[in-house]
């Protein structure tokens, strides 16, 4: 499978550590509704894919220094929602389980489903923590070491490879896709389709509320990285 790599995954290790104080798999076929669109790209593109990341806005907690709590949804961000409203087309729509769409008025109109696999990093009894109360050694591990896990948690390699694993599945025909999901969700999948590894977490940022597109024809290729929504 083209675009292999080794992935990470939520931009609160980066986002988080700059606030404050620190300034399985879904097949796409089954998707609801998405028999026929699908058979119809297929006949359309043949083997070609297009994937547009739409990265979702940062939440309050992030903003305050706060690992999100475990299963939180972030809210509503009006830019996704605009950009959704003003596409012309009807595009299906894969989502993270911790980003919210139903604001989005076109999200009614579109094969839509929710993917666990595109969830954030689990960060088991650090999920509502401040990064104040945890020590800077733990933190620089939670930022720079991949095979690090926070108790009870994920470690970011593990993410990575989840991640990565549902881009590597995408069957081939898809045609065009969104995928709604967190900063770093969007991130991990660039990094996949570019063929790097978690060394390169460091080196790419995908800031909230942005566009990102891929395609993939006989390998993955990155056109757009970051394009603010608004």
């Amino acid at each position: 499978m083209p675009g292999r790599g080794h992935m990470l995954v939520h931009d609160d290790a980066s986002q988080l550590a700059g606030s404050d104080r620190w300034s399985h798999r879904l097949p796409v076929s089954n998707l609801p509704g998405a028999t026929d669109p699908w058979r119809q790209a297929r006949r359309r593109r043949g083997g070609r894919m297009k994937l547009f990341g739409i990265a979702s806005g940062l939440s309050d907690d992030v903003r305050r220094g706060i690992i999100p709590a475990r299963d939180s949804t972030d809210g509503h961000d009006e830019s996704v929602a605009a950009w959704l409203n003003a596409t012309g087309d009807h595009h299906p729509i894969v989502a993270g389980p911790d980003v919210a769409l139903t604001s989005a008025q076109s999200c009614r109109e579109r094969p839509i489903v929710t993917e666990p696999a595109l969830r954030e990093r689990g960060h088991g009894q650090w999920h509502g923590r401040n990064l104040r109360d945890l020590s800077p050694d733990d933190v620089r591990r939670w930022v720079d070491d991949p095979d690090f896990a926070p108790p009870g948690g994920e470690s970011g390699r593990a993410a990575f490879e989840r991640i990565g694993d549902w881009l590597d599945h995408l069957p081939d025909g898809t045609g065009t896709l969104i995928v709604i999901a967190r900063p770093a969700v969007i991130r991990m999948l660039l990094i996949r389709a570019l063929g790097s590894g978690t060394d390169m977490i460091r080196h790419l940022d995908v800031p909230p509320s942005t566009r990102s597109e891929m395609s993939r024809h006989t390998g993955w290729r990155v056109s757009a990285i970051g394009v603010p929504l608004g």
